[in-house]
């Protein structure tokens, strides 16, 4: 099995480079026959990842979600698999040159690092923390979709306030879809992540000895928290709008993977998977 599970692994990145190169190409032609080979290349790496993921999770006898690296390839799966329906939902495709790096990077560090042979902590026993975890990825899933849909709106419009438009005005939708997008996503992201912290915080306080609450994890979840209730705070209060509230969620994203994958790795002391 643990063979089996490496060489699958492999595979799926395998097909996220793949499908990366067709979506590239894709944004460059706009060809139907490159959109179908770019939907059947991801298509099926989705459902490579599905199988692995369930695996995985034979394999270690509770879902992905033990420790860090067995968390990034399962947010990097709710990733691919938001997004797949997204763009189906859509019939947008030109996304996917910004989402699957992100993927790529989540599962490939995933890949280098995952232990499918480690030890079960106490804490997984509880159902409860791997629905916080579960809840949790799906606000960061909701984070990332708000940070492409910004990212998109920010090069978008510098290129139409250069007045030398060129292949992102030819390629991309209209600056509002993008910031329709980017807003309902930090909505529903907002509510995940509020509903996670406060079961996060249950379990604390049942689990945890000591001044937990002081832990740089919690510490980084919290400013999170705050970036986004600022982006929602200022778009309901004060108007801002437009590339005002795309920089925000640029920020609150990048200090996300900041605090998920470094503070977490490196800083944390009592909120850690390992």
């Amino acid at each position: 099995m643990k063979l089996i599970l490496l060489l699958l692994s492999w595979l799926i990145l395998s097909g996220y480079l793949i499908s990366f190169y067709y979506y590239l190409k894709f944004f460059k032609t706009k060809s139907s026959l490159v959109a179908r080979q770019t939907r059947l290349w991801f298509a099926g790496s989705a459902f490579c990842h599905s199988i692995y993921l369930f695996l995985l999770t034979q394999q270690l006898g509770h879902l992905p979600v033990g420790d860090v690296y067995q968390v990034l390839t399962t947010c990097a799966w709710f990733f691919v698999l938001v997004y797949l329906i997204l763009e189906i939902r859509l019939n947008e495709m030109t996304m996917g040159i910004f989402f699957l790096p992100i993927v790529i990077i989540l599962h490939t560090i995933s890949n280098l690092f995952i232990d499918v042979e480690k030890p079960l902590s106490a804490v997984l026993t509880n159902v409860m923390f791997e629905v916080h975890v579960l809840i949790m990825i799906s606000a960061y899933t909701a984070f990332a979709i708000s940070f492409i849909s910004s990212l998109m709106y920010i090069l978008l419009s510098r290129e139409m306030q250069s007045k030398h438009l060129g292949i992102f005005f030819q390629r991309l939708p209209s600056l509002e879809f993008f910031e329709r997008l980017s807003n309902q996503a930090v909505n529903i992201g907002l509510i995940l992540v509020t509903v996670g912290i406060a079961m996060g915080i249950r379990m604390g306080m049942n689990v945890w000895q000591g001044n937990w609450q002081e832990d740089p994890k919690l510490i980084a979840v919290a400013i999170s928290w705050l970036i986004y209730l600022l982006h929602f705070i200022t778009r309901k209060s004060i108007g801002w709008q437009g590339r005002r509230a795309a920089i925000v969620s640029v920020i609150g994203f990048n200090w996300i993977l900041f605090s998920f994958i470094i503070v977490n790795l490196f800083f944390s002391k009592v909120h850690s998977f390992k």
